[in-house]
């Protein structure tokens, strides 16, 4: 790996972000998977919090 690459300013927060990430995305699938099908709002926030939970897991 380059030597820039592993000098990123956010690597510390990276033990945080990652299972943080994780939870969020485990916490939007369990929403979607009880949410009533007629709850549009639910499932919206089930798919926000499997993003949000993705990118922190991914980019952090």
């Amino acid at each position: 790996m380059h030597r820039s690459c592993s000098n990123r300013p956010g690597k510390r927060n990276n033990r945080r972000a990652r299972p943080l990430g994780i939870v969020l995305m485990f916490a939007g699938i369990l929403l979607l998977m009880v949410c009533v099908p007629y709850w549009l709002w639910t499932s919206i926030l089930g798919i926000l919090l499997i993003s949000v939970g993705f990118l922190l897991w991914r980019f952090n």
